[in-house]
């Protein structure tokens, strides 16, 4: 297994292993990239590149499968050839054929196969409605036909979403008469693919930061509603005439814009350090079908020509939209420490682009208008300084989406999968710091939060390969019917649906409102019977018994009323406590809980901005936790005085903060359990 991150330079680094294989005795590498034409083309051009020097001293030559000349003894016994195929029936099926009947010299040399994306395609079952039997999948299975064929062959996957592969159980269940042989594909070991310095991937998106960090301001909410507008055409939602004023469309619209104005500020930017300036792109991502993105794009389209007319009608509107935009990104930029370019410039240039059709859209869904879109490279080629794709899943892996640095995301699938949902991460990759400071993500608070999840599911796991912990396990655990914690398979829980913690990690609401006075005042009462109030301030951590830890959540559960989009996995809270404190702590520890934490703090509901605020817990308390080196759960309660100016409804609440224990194993735990009698087919996804 190479193990990467999405758009971390997987595919140099597979490069690397193919030659180095091929000074080491290999003849043959066959690259199995993801089913589309797009990808596939992409990588073939970017083999044939890199290993230009060995093709033109006629010491290799690489080939598409669907594109292999009738080969010579020469071409097969002097030459390196590197095939590229396409993890879909018909690639796959001229892979087997080329090596067993149109050369089966081929079966004899020493193959070097690079699962590329590996989660996709290799490793795959179904289940037919009504019978018994479980069936690989099609590709999976032509993957191990090529397999047995072989006299001398190694297997490598590659990917950034290993989960299908590390998650499977050591030995698969064969039902009697399933009819299938199940070659082994768990990773005999890992590798993992350096991160370089300018990596900008979910720590950025997804972690804590505060108001001075430029990462801090790259989520913009956007409201559930809008995405219901922008999913079919309704002109009852959405009029051509207030583009540039309707509420139901105000995401989309700063979206476009600000990427507009911050297109201008860097390619200012550039020009006064005398670079060439870049062009830059946006992608709208918000459904799958051809008939959303063809009104998407109307409605992009309809906000360009709005802006055209405003200019020419000489309307306050524009310079009101362009000025909020430059006071947002204004405020990132300081947080950077950049310079940002005089405001009438930015103005200016923003002119400029709308009047002259700098601003070019595209809708990108199908192979047919990608293969149209794609530079030399194979890449998604920028025509215009300000680039917007519209599209679906075809833009999900692989395909290279330069300078991106506005991410309009409005997938919202009922069950996340974790591996197609990580994919859609385009805004990964190598993004330079000054880029980083005006780039922007949209999406609503529910899909953000899912996606926060997702990524500490997966820094939770990668924790564990990168220290070794994985051969330790990972624990998934659920609540069974009698309310104990009990460990569950990993297949058994939806990603949507879980708390991952990494050693070390914190798990806590966010994006509450308080209850009223009368609802909380008896349960501030209760707590105050459990919380050791006075030892609390001493700021050392004091050793509860789990039962009295998990009352004090209990009572805490009742104090709070979210905010659309937002919750709290309370079950999967007392889940963690008990499992650290009862099952993973060492026999002398066990039945213990400890907690720190504070009084009379007057933290405020919402940050600058307008963010809920994520960190109760001071930086003393942090410190504390950082301190305390063993297996019981640490549970930070602050008192808040909740006072009206504030944000609150000026009564006192405790907000707790749970840490996982430092010497824990990464831990999944999930409030429930999937229903295995839905069953789903995911080989187009």
């Amino acid at each position: 297994m190479l193990l990467g991150k999405i758009q971390s330079g997987k595919t140099r680094a597979f490069l690397g292993i193919i030659a180095a294989a091929f000074d080491r005795g290999f003849d043959v590498a066959v690259v199995l990239t993801k089913g589309t034409r797009t990808l596939s083309q992409q990588t073939v051009s970017r083999i044939q590149k890199d290993f230009q020097t060995f093709r033109a001293g006629e010491e290799l030559e690489v080939y598409d499968i669907m594109a292999v000349p009738d080969l010579s003894a020469w071409e097969i016994d002097e030459q390196k050839l590197i095939f590229v195929a396409k993890k879909e029936a018909n690639n796959m099926k001229r892979l087997l054929k080329l090596f067993r009947e149109t050369h089966p010299a081929l079966l004899s040399k020493h193959v070097l196969i690079v699962d590329d994306e590996a989660d996709f395609g290799g490793i795959r079952f179904t289940k037919k409605k009504g019978e018994p039997d479980i069936e690989q999948g099609r590709i999976a299975g032509r993957i191990d036909e090529l397999r047995r064929e072989l006299t001398g062959c190694a297997f490598l996957q590659v990917t950034a979403t290993p989960y299908s592969l590390y998650l499977q159980p050591e030995d698969y269940p064969i039902q009697p008469g399933a009819n299938f042989t199940f070659e082994p594909k768990r990773p005999a070991f890992t590798k993992l693919v350096p991160i370089h310095s300018g990596y900008v991937g979910g720590d950025h998106y997804f972690g804590e930061h505060t108001e001075d960090e430029a990462e801090y301001y790259l989520w913009h909410p956007i409201e559930d509603n809008e995405l219901l507008a922008l999913r079919k055409e309704d002109r009852r939602r959405v009029k051509k005439e207030q583009a540039l004023t309707h509420a139901n469309i105000a995401g989309i619209r700063h979206a476009l814009i600000t990427f507009v104005t911050a297109t201008a500020i860097r390619r200012l930017q550039q020009k006064t350090a005398g670079q060439r300036p870049d062009r830059y792109s946006m992608i709208v991502h918000v459904e799958t079908s051809r008939t959303a993105h063809a009104w998407q794009h109307t409605v992009v389209g309809e906000l360009i020509e709005s802006m055209q007319e405003a200019l020419a009608q000489g309307s306050p509107i524009f310079s009101e939209l362009v000025n909020a935009a430059i006071d947002d990104l204004a405020r990132s930029l300081k947080s950077g420490g950049r310079q940002m370019p005089d405001r009438k410039t930015i103005l200016a240039e923003v002119r400029d682009f709308f009047l002259k059709g700098a601003v070019a859209t595209e809708k990108v869904n199908s192979d047919n208008e990608v293969q149209k879109l794609l530079d030399e490279n194979a890449e998604l080629k920028l025509r215009t300084p300000c680039n917007v794709f519209i599209g679906g899943q075809i833009l999900d892996r692989g395909i290279t989406v330069p300078h991106l640095i506005s991410f309009y995301y409005g997938r919202s699938p009922k069950r996340m999968q974790q591996d197609t949902v990580l994919q859609h991460a385009r805004m990964y990759g190598a993004r330079p710091r000054d880029d980083l400071a005006v780039t922007r993500f949209y999406t609503t608070a529910h899909n953000f939060q899912a996606l926060r999840a997702i990524h500490q599911f997966d820094s939770a796991l990668r924790h564990a390969f990168e220290t070794g912990a994985h051969d330790r396990g990972v624990a998934f655990m659920v609540k069974d019917s009698s309310n104990r914690v009990i460990p569950c398979a990993p297949n058994k829980i939806l990603v949507s649906d879980i708390v991952a913690l990494k050693p070390g990690g914190a798990h806590l609401p966010v994006g509450f409102q308080t209850r009223a006075r009368s609802t909380l005042a008896p349960i501030m009462q209760k707590l105050e019977k459990l919380i050791p109030i006075q030892k609390l301030d001493s700021g050392r951590p004091i050793s509860i018994p789990t039962e009295t830890a998990i009352k004090i959540i209990d009572l805490i559960e009742g104090c709070y009323e979210f905010e659309p989009g937002y919750g709290f996995d309370w079950e999967a809270c007392r889940a963690a406590i008990e499992y650290f404190s009862k099952i993973a702590s060492p026999p002398a520890n066990r039945g213990s809980c400890l907690i720190l934490g504070g009084t009379n703090r007057r933290l405020s509901r919402q940050r600058a901005g307008g963010r809920f605020s994520d960190a109760p817990h001071t930086m003393q308390d942090r410190a504390t936790v950082r301190s305390i080196v063993g297996h019981q759960p640490i549970l930070v309660l602050s008192h808040q005085e909740g006072r009206e100016v504030d944000g609150w409804r000026d009564v006192p609440f405790w907000w707790p903060v749970l840490f996982a224990p430092a010497e824990s194993a990464p831990s999944i735990f999930a409030s429930t359990m999937r229903d295995n009698s839905v069953e789903e087919d995911n080989e187009d996804e």
